[in-house]
């Protein structure tokens, strides 16, 4: 497919230059040519999370770490947040780890509010909260400082954050708000092929880890938090995805860093609802101040969105679809990454065509 008509939520289309960057020869995961690679790309990490803390790099996808945060942080009981299919996922994930769930099922397209959180945790006792900052199956943004502000009055209660889609599209400020482990992976805003997940925990978080019985090896946080560190990786990384990472950094620090690549997703997604308010038959599933910056979840009212992805698809178009029948007509176009006001604008084009 060309570059610049892949807007999936996922996996985002890769720049040529990216992959170009993951044709170089395979070299030693152990040596000095790593450590320093690793050593480059930290800084520009840890101002991607919002974080003083050291952010890791491991060759699995987003479910990994979300499987790690729950394995290093519960101990017994986790109220997980279920927006959409990635809420309910990650309580799946909770429970497929034997932990306790007490799931908090908001509407589609809607997100959990903080005077609504503040009541929740008056009930059971609980070790973490877990949530997805962007719900990309509705395209809705939770208010992450706000949400965690409620979850920072509980001094042993965790906030675990799925941030897969947001990441990389807007400032997280981590440390500030009070994230306790937050996660993302590489096919996203960072626009760069599957097989890399990136995480980072707060000191709090780390030590709880260290008390946690069984932890597991490959997901252990003590070992990724001094991996990272380090500047070392124990087990054989995606070699051709992490050169595809080191270049997408330098790519974006050429071109004014992270807040100019944050400014771009804004603007994507301020043009894609804009688009959708004056168009007939369009309605954007989340409301207003809580739509995500990477994805827009659009209703159809008047076409089967089966048929419209089809006849997209035609042209060479990638679009998402309802990843549940329950979520309704819905199409699902991504605007994050590599995706230029260009693209998002001969799409949208399309996109009227079709449905006028």
């Amino acid at each position: 497919m060309t570059f610049g008509r892949n807007f999936l939520p996922g996996p985002t289309g890769v720049h040529p230059e990216i992959m170009a960057a993951m044709q170089e020869p395979m070299f030693p995961h152990y040596g000095r040519r790593m450590g320093e690679l690793l050593e480059e790309v930290q800084p520009s990490l840890r101002a991607l999370f919002g974080t003083r803390r050291p952010v890791f790099a491991v060759t699995c996808s987003g479910t990994g770490l979300l499987e790690g945060a729950i394995r290093n942080a519960v101990r017994h009981r986790v109220l997980v947040i279920t927006s959409g299919f990635f809420g309910e996922y990650f309580a799946r994930i909770a429970e497929a780890c034997g932990k306790d769930v007490i799931r908090v099922t908001v509407p589609l397209g809607r997100t959990v509010e903080p005077d609504q959180l503040e009541q929740l945790l008056d009930g059971p006792q609980i070790d973490a909260v877990a949530l997805v900052h962007s719900e990309s199956s509705t395209g809705a943004l939770a208010p992450l400082a706000d949400l965690a502000a409620v979850v920072r009055k509980r001094p042993d209660v965790m906030l675990l954050v799925d941030g897969i889609s947001s990441v990389g599209s807007m400032p997280i400020e981590m440390d500030r708000v009070g994230v306790d482990f937050m996660v993302t992976s590489s096919q996203k805003a960072l626009a760069i092929p599957p097989g890399l997940a990136f995480g980072a925990v707060s000191e709090r978080l780390e030590a709880r880890a260290r008390t946690i019985e069984d932890p597991g090896f490959y997901f252990g946080v003590t070992r990724w938090v001094q991996m990272a560190a380090d500047h070392q990786v124990w087990e054989t990384p995606a070699l051709s995805v992490f050169m595809a990472l080191v270049h997408q950094v330098r790519r974006v620090t050429a071109a004014g860093g992270w807040p100019a690549r944050w400014a771009r997703h804004q603007a994507l997604a301020a043009r894609c609802h804009e688009w959708a308010a004056r168009t007939a038959g369009v309605r954007l599933l989340a409301p207003e101040g809580r739509r995500s910056p990477t994805v827009s979840a659009l209703t159809l009212t008047d076409r089967d969105p089966y048929q419209v992805a089809e006849a997209l698809a035609e042209q060479g178009y990638l679009v998402g679809r309802a990843l549940q029948p329950i979520h309704g007509p819905l199409i699902r176009i991504g605007h994050m990454g590599d995706v230029e006001t260009g693209h998002l604008d001969q799409l949208l084009a399309a996109l009227e065509a079709l449905l006028s």
